[in-house]
């Protein structure tokens, strides 16, 4: 069953299996946690307080290749939109296949 969201002026968008395949592919580029989040490095650990995720992505981790990718959104103590990697805790920026970013800025 499609799933249907509600866009600007009230004009529903159906999302179907196909519109998923036609969605471009991203070029997802390892980020440094401290350019991206306000937070504390500790021995090989980087430690950010109140980073809410606001959603699982299609695109698994490149590093680990077992977490799903979590989009975060600028909020307090993050400087810039970026995926995470709860599984590696890994930060990565995500690229149109043109070398345009993907998220917003």
């Amino acid at each position: 069953m499609p799933l249907t969201h509600k866009a600007a002026g009230d004009i529903a968008m159906k999302w179907t299996p196909e519109h998923r395949s036609e969605a471009p592919t991203l070029m997802l580029v390892e980020l440094d946690p401290l350019a991206v989040v306000d937070g504390e490095r500790l021995d090989d650990t980087y430690l950010a307080d109140n980073v809410e995720a606001c959603g699982s992505m299609r695109e698994f981790c490149p590093a680990c290749r077992q977490g799903q990718l979590q989009l975060v959104l600028r909020q307090d103590n993050v400087r810039v939109a970026h995926l995470f990697c709860y599984h590696c805790t890994r930060c990565f920026g995500a690229l149109l296949e043109d070398g345009t970013p993907a998220l917003c800025e």
